[in-house]
């Protein structure tokens, strides 16, 4: 739990690289902001993290 109490923002977080960083922080113990270019696909990305990190906090949001 290396970043317990730390809060990351990460652009593009709904796939690919960005999907794995938020994975990575999560499982650290950060606190997971995730941009996308749409809700829909920053909700998919919140779904599918929540269900892997049930008691982490993590949200998505879009312009």
């Amino acid at each position: 739990m290396r970043l317990k109490d730390k809060v990351a923002i990460i652009t593009g977080g709904s796939r690919g690289i960005g999907f794995a960083t938020a994975d990575k922080f999560l499982k650290e113990g950060a606190t997971v902001v995730l941009a996308a270019s749409s809700q829909e696909s920053a909700d998919v990305a919140v779904d599918k993290l929540k269900e892997k990190y049930p008691n982490a906090i993590v949200a998505g949001i879009s312009p």
